[in-house]
């Protein structure tokens, strides 16, 4: 096989690999459905299996995660070999035809023949099945038992995971189910006025209404018999302790030092923050303490300097409001995570992505839309995907990489980097403060570079410098170092001759 064969035959690999479920069930190229692989939306199945294993089926891919369901296979066993069902009895295959389906009565399929050779050369056929995702409800069998597609595999899920599900389909509704909070005792009256107030006011509603009646209309709980029951998005938002519910309604706040996340003896964590209370108490004391935590920049542009700050506030901000109302609060002890590094910051949230948004399709789709209403009234959310555009826009206005998501098994991680590697005409403002205009106006770009290295690090060595500039040459990065130790702008810590831990650092002025 030429070079040119073997590129051909992986682009075709590859393209065979696109095809969605409703391409390969409506494709009667058996040849196509044969060369896929295993996956969460591709599995093969032999005609000897039970009909109860095949409701399994209808469980993992109506519940995903593809939302595009999935293509079974019958006849073809794990290793690709085509055996058929032609030797199946006739009661047999109406059971294969069926998918189990009296199992699993919320599966949603259709099925069809195609003509095949089997591996002895004999006509024969193969039953293809489409099964579709289910998007309102849990697709569970009638034991109870439900299962996700996992990779090539159907797992079955656990408790937490079944509910998990139902929530984000919408068949269970989590953020109006009563909580375990007395009213009023354990909640913040004075909060609530204010919310209420700001509902008469922007809706011209008359000051007779209730505050209990500005709370129900707004789905926050519900009277009955004159007593005003509360439900979970009313304890988020105005509990004196929301934590007894949902211990892991908090903000874990880590910087670290350097670029990477360490343990044991090299631990680097100098910044380490836990932030409760209400939702409006977490965004605006997290929101303190990033602002508290992040650096500016000295920019040299048009000729002068100017301030500008690590990363552009509305975007973290955006990302910090998004974190607390996306994210599952039915992961009750699972808080949100915020981690600052030297060159990015990143934000961990509880929960996957709602059904058919992922990181290349994003679209308005709430998990605690109530939550998100309330939060409205105080100016924190839009409810229009204004954010996520707002995030991009700031990002790219800064000169800075787009954001990143990431989806992990515990939910889903947004980035951001500040690219100080590559801000070759800016300054850490801490070292344009010890500076001073004059110095840091004759500054090269290798030089700013060099200097924002030693604020961010401490010192520098010239492995360190090697790592950071254009050039690959020892001597010139040791001449960068000596340079600017000769103009008073670094100090050359030493010890001894040949000394491995030489280094230099910013001399104070």
């Amino acid at each position: 096989m030429t070079q040119l064969d073997l590129l051909e035959l992986l682009e075709k690999q590859s393209l065979d690999n696109l095809a969605s479920a409703d391409d390969l069930y409506k494709s009667n190229d058996v040849s196509l459905l044969l060369r896929q692989t295993e996956s969460n939306c591709f599995d093969r199945k032999s005609a000897r299996i039970q009909p109860d294993q095949l409701a399994i089926c209808l469980s993992a891919f109506g519940n995903g995660p593809s939302v595009h369901g999935g293509v079974i296979l019958i006849g073809v066993e794990n290793d690709g070999r085509v055996t058929g069902c032609l030797s199946q009895s006739t009661d047999k295959i109406q059971q294969l035809e069926f998918m189990g389906r009296d199992s699993c009565p919320s599966g949603r399929f259709q099925t069809k023949r195609l003509g095949v050779q089997n591996f002895r050369g004999e006509d024969d056929f193969i039953i293809v099945a489409k099964v579709d995702y289910v998007e309102e409800r849990l697709v569970a069998l009638t034991n109870g038992e439900a299962y996700c597609r996992e990779s090539d595999k159907s797992r079955k899920l656990t408790v937490n995971e079944k509910d998990e599900i139902r929530i984000d389909k919408g068949e269970r509704s989590f953020e109006l189910e009563p909580c375990q909070l007395d009213y009023p005792d354990d909640f913040r009256t004075k909060l609530i006025a204010q919310f209420a107030g700001r509902i008469r006011s922007n809706r011209e509603s008359s000051t007779e209404i209730s505050d209990e009646e500005i709370l129900e209309s707004m789905r926050l709980g519900r009277i009955r018999q004159n007593t005003f029951h509360p439900n979970n998005v009313c304890a988020l938002m105005f509990a004196k302790d929301p934590q007894r519910l949902f211990p892991g309604s908090y903000i874990r706040l880590l910087q670290y030092e350097g670029n990477d996340e360490k343990s044991g003896r090299d631990y680097n964590v100098i910044k380490d923050r836990m932030i409760e209370g209400t939702i409006l108490d977490i965004i605006k004391q997290a929101a303190t303490t990033i602002d508290a935590s992040l650096r500016d920049f000295t920019e040299f542009k048009a000729g002068k300097f100017t301030t500008v700050p690590e990363y552009p506030r509305d975007a973290w901000y955006e990302l910090l409001v998004n974190a607390c109302v996306h994210r599952s609060y039915h992961a009750r002890t699972q808080p949100i995570f915020i981690k600052i590094f030297d060159d990015h910051l990143i934000i961990e949230n509880p929960g996957s992505f709602m059904p058919s948004v992922t990181p290349d399709h994003f679209f308005h789709k709430p998990r605690n839309r109530f939550l998100m209403f309330a939060l409205r009234e105080f100016g924190e959310v839009k409810c229009i995907s204004e954010g996520t555009r707002r995030i991009k826009k700031e990002l790219h206005d800064a000169r800075l990489p787009p954001i990143e998501y990431t989806e992990k098994s515990y939910g889903v991680i947004a980035t951001i980097r500040n690219d100080i590697a590559n801000r070759t005409n800016s300054l850490d403002s801490e070292a344009y403060q010890i500076l001073g205009d004059a110095i840091s106006f004759s500054l090269s770009g290798d030089e700013r570079r060099i200097v924002n290295y030693v604020v961010e690090n401490k010192r520098i060595n010239v492995s360190d410098a090697l790592r950071i500039l254009t050039t690959t040459n020892w001597h010139t990065a040791k001449n960068k170092l000596k340079n600017l130790t000769d103009r008073g702008i670094l100090e050359f810590l030493t010890s001894k001759d040949r000394d491995p831990n030489a280094h230099y650092v910013l001399k104070k002025k």
